[in-house]
């Protein structure tokens, strides 16, 4: 059944009041910004998006039946299209709409952030596991928790995929609805800078807001890395806000942390042992005084405001111990007893395409992972040397109509760590396979061990079936992800299944190189 909501509360403090005069008595069952899901009786808003303006599509919302056009921006033929609809619906404008929908949609879903505790996870990498993490150990001492992210929105168990980290801002005020009326107590969401750029978590009443890192990234959108960081530093300028947890080994998340404090409490994570230089930076500290990895995890020794504790992690690297000093402080902040974070946080589980293990007995270890910047393969890199003491083989493309800056970057970090490096096709889009392969291949100062295979297949092959047992094989870039974008066309494709694929199809062979205890 439809919500019909009064046009005037949802349009009140957004537009002049005589406006809000013509809205009285006008209820609206929907709101919808994609013109192919109008129905009668919708409000359509139409803004400025990326690469087209919502007016382009109001006339054909209008001819399937909706009640109100909300509007705003400037086009060639904006005067013609309001003309010829203005006489069938209300039409009003609506100044600074793109970051006023969040706030509409919050009211017509009567608010659902308000009644959760909301949990924003943004940086340049860990996003995803992080927000992964924290709804584990939530759904493991609490009423649900429910997740918005990369891998879908939902519940940790039952996520519908939905093709972004941060979806627009209806879906987003209608999922937290969703996820309140279960039931849930707490809701996790990852936050991309594009998500904070374009407005779409706004109106989200965040409780916490968790940074993990800034590294290069998506610079073909922002432009510069100070712009990408301000996008960023925006989540923790949330009305309403009430603590922040940051890494604080990370050179811009001290210089956030100082910031913030300002207006917010702020926890501290770090896994340096000696954390008296970043006594400045927070009001509360989470650190590992000791780490140590094992064949399949992190022995780790902490030091919280709540009391010191060791415990493992079946997780590799350091990378994924930091993830877990941001998940302990997150659960901390969000009053999970110190005895019950502890023992969630031992038994959660890797994130699908995340250090994603595949391994059969006297056989190379496969290792799947999303990394896709410099500083994600660094980590994922330098914790394969942690865990295992054979050769590491590195599998990578990079992205197409994506930030062509970081390819060179990427090839000197696989340099850097692996002993053999094959460079591949990721999701070229709408160039060359080629010509980004090209780019990759001129940030190497040397071509002795790699080795560049168009067809990302093949490279896989390659790679499995010439590595010894022992050795790890790294298909880093793609995760979780079940196909390749090429030009608009989405072609099935999943690491994960195409190494099992060759792993299962090898012989075993003895004479393991072993892993380190």
């Amino acid at each position: 059944m439809k919500n019909e909501v009064a046009l005037d509360y949802l349009l009140e403090g957004f537009i002049d009041d005589a406006l809000v005069e013509q809205c009285r008595n006008i209820t609206v069952n929907a709101l919808v910004q994609d013109n192919r899901k109008a129905a009668s009786g919708n409000l359509f808003i139409a803004h400025q998006g990326f690469n087209t303006h919502g007016l382009l599509y109001a006339q054909d919302a209008v001819a399937k039946g909706v009640s109100v056009v909300l509007w705003d921006g400037d086009l060639d033929n904006r005067d013609e299209i309001l003309d010829s609809i203005s006489n069938k619906v209300l039409c009003i404008q609506c100044p600074d709409l793109k970051h006023k929908v969040g706030e509409i949609a919050s009211r017509y879903y009567e608010q659902p952030s308000l009644s959760l505790n909301v949990i924003g996870v943004t940086g340049t990498d860990g996003k995803t596991s992080i927000a992964h993490f924290l709804a584990q150990c939530l759904d493991a001492y609490d009423v649900h928790c429910g997740i918005l992210g990369t891998l879908g929105n939902g519940f940790i168990n039952d996520l519908h995929p939905t093709g972004l980290t941060t979806v627009d801002a209806l879906l987003v005020h209608k999922t937290l609805s969703d996820i309140k009326h279960a039931g849930a107590k707490h809701a996790v969401m990852e936050v991309s800078s594009h998500g904070i750029d374009q407005g779409r978590v706004s109106g989200v009443a965040f409780t916490t807001a968790v940074f993990s890192n800034l590294g290069v990234d998506h610079l073909d959108y922002h432009g510069t890395l100070d712009n990408y960081a301000a996008a960023k530093k925006r989540l923790f300028y949330t009305p309403g806000l009430s603590s922040a947890v940051i890494n604080l080994d990370d050179a811009f998340g001290r210089e956030l942390a100082k910031e913030v404090r300002e207006h917010v409490c702020v926890w501290g994570y770090s896994l340096e042992k000696n954390i008296s230089a970043y006594k400045d930076c927070a009001d509360y500290f989470v650190n590992a005084t000791a780490i140590k990895p094992f064949e399949r995890g992190c022995h780790l020794v902490v030091s919280t405001p709540k009391g010191d504790s060791c415990f493992d992690i079946p997780l590799l690297g350091q990378f994924n111990a930091s993830n877990a000093l941001a998940v302990l402080s997150a659960l901390l902040v969000s009053h999970v007893s110190f005895e019950n974070a502890i023992n969630s946080l031992s038994t959660i589980h890797p994130v699908d395409g995340r250090v994603e293990i595949i391994a059969e007995e006297n056989k190379p270890v496969v290792v799947v992972d999303y990394a896709h910047t410099e500083q994600g393969l660094a980590a994922v890199c330098e914790s394969m040397r942690e865990h295992f003491s054979g050769d590491l083989w590195c599998v990578f493309g990079c992205g197409g109509d994506r930030d062509r800056s970081k390819r060179p970057l990427m090839a000197k970090v696989a340099e850097k760590y692996a002993d053999k490096i094959i460079v591949t096709t990721d999701n070229p889009r709408h160039e060359d396979p080629q010509s980004i392969i090209n780019e990759v291949l001129s940030g190497f100062s040397s071509l002795e061990n790699v080795e560049a295979v168009l067809d990302r297949r093949q490279a896989i092959d390659i790679a499995i079936t010439n590595a010894q047992p022992g050795d790890v094989v790294l298909l880093a870039g793609k995760g979780h992800e079940t196909s390749q974008i090429v030009g608009d066309v989405h072609i099935a494709f999943d690491d994960r299944r195409v190494a099992r694929e060759f792993l299962s199809a090898r012989a075993p062979n003895d004479g393991s190189k072993g892993v380190l205890a």
